[in-house]
């Protein structure tokens, strides 16, 4: 987001990366410190868990590092790097946005603009590795924050969810095409983990915000999830206690996102296309029973883990007689908002599904994954004690 604004005012780039490195700076010594005088609620792991999750990641690079394409699948350098490109060259930055033919300018610049700033520090050769490094990164951070989240709760769940991940092969393909669903799927889910410790720290409650900003930077679906995200916590981040301090986190990712939007990014062609007719799509059965056997069929095919997951959840929540929890009540309102955006879409339908669909919901089964592992770690298995008799 600075690199962004550093381009937005002309700055030269030494006093860019002299600004962005203080800022990181700051900002990482400020969260520290406001962790030092608390003691966390989970209990701390041991040496054989951080065994088994070097293991896991050991396990992941080697299934995915050599299959990776150079310069990743089609999105990638048909808009995400070519986009990074653009904003490398100070000069013809704001070209990228008279690119309106299937190169969709109005995308927000988290990936692109984080590539473009180390291709810069790193030099015009690094074009190729950054963009892998970054997306190779995010690939291996989700598994990792899911298991060590869990693996205090149980460590036999924790390596259970870790297992399924270096066994995803669609997983570790989206995360070698150098897409931004991973990134977003990965903000949005440390949003999740800062607010189930939100009580620990105030500092967690910037957090929050701070990722829910990040995921908006990442894809305008973050917007989506974000609003949402917001809904069902409402009156927990604004409550006496953590309101100042998340608009405090969200303010600076606003801010940027309104420049963005306003003074560069054209007009989203989904939202630029509707019109009076897409109003009579909303009761069109059929675009329903099509949206509906897409989803299934992705459920059974690339997901098919999340979907037993998900049952096997619900079927606990019969069992204990209990509602689902509210943050997994947040996400099936996720995956239905994604489904009215294909409800009112001006695309062709089925050709916006096979080319999206898959990636929505993996924006989201990161999500899934940790509320349901947290979910299972909480079951107390204990068989029925006997009654001692002489």
């Amino acid at each position: 987001m600075l690199y962004f604004l550093s381009l937005v005012l002309h700055a030269p780039f030494f006093i860019a990366v002299f600004i962005i490195f203080v800022a990181v700076f700051l900002f990482s010594r400020w969260v520290t410190k406001g962790n030092e005088n608390f003691k966390p609620i989970k209990t701390e792991l041991t040496a054989w868990a951080y065994i088994l999750l070097v293991s896991g990641v050991i396990l992941m690079v080697q299934s995915s590092y050599s299959p990776a394409p150079k310069h990743g699948d089609w999105d990638a350098w048909a808009f995400w790097n070519l986009h990074a490109k653009y904003l490398a060259d100070p000069l013809n930055w704001q070209k990228l946005f008279r690119n309106n033919l299937g190169d969709h300018p109005d995308y927000p610049l988290l990936v692109p603009g984080t590539n473009a700033f180390f291709i810069r520090l790193l030099g015009g050769n690094a074009d190729t590795i950054v963009p892998f490094i970054f997306s190779f990164s995010i690939m291996l951070f989700i598994p990792v924050l899911v298991y060590l989240e869990t693996a205090r709760e149980n460590i036999v769940i924790a390596a259970i969810v870790l297992l399924l991940f270096i066994q995803d092969t669609h997983y570790l393909s989206i995360g070698l095409a150098q897409y931004a669903d991973l990134p977003l799927a990965f903000f949005f889910l440390c949003a999740l983990v800062c607010m189930n410790h939100i009580d620990e720290n105030k500092t967690n409650v910037v957090l929050i915000a701070a990722s829910l900003g990040c995921s908006m930077w990442a894809k305008n679906e973050g917007i989506i999830l974000s609003a949402i995200f917001i809904l069902f916590n409402m009156r927990t981040l604004f409550s006496r206690r953590n309101a100042r301090y998340f608009i405090l986190g969200l303010s600076f990712p606003l801010m940027v996102l309104f420049v963005f939007k306003i003074f560069y990014a054209p007009q989203n062609d989904i939202l630029s296309g509707q019109n009076s007719d897409t109003f009579n799509q909303l009761f069109m059965a059929s675009r329903y029973e099509t949206i509906y056997n897409y989803f299934s069929a992705q459920l059974d095919g690339k997901f098919y883990y999340v979907k037993i997951a998900f049952f096997s959840y619900a079927t606990l929540c019969i069992i204990e007689k209990k509602w689902p929890g509210k943050q997994m009540l947040m996400l099936i309102a996720c995956m239905v908002a994604y489904m009215m955006v294909y409800i009112l879409s001006v695309q062709a339908l089925e050709w916006h599904l096979a080319t999206s669909i898959d990636r929505l919901m993996l924006q989201l089964m990161p999500a899934m994954m940790y509320i349901i592992s947290l979910k299972f770690s909480e079951v107390q298995f204990s068989l029925p004690k006997k009654t001692l008799t002489k």
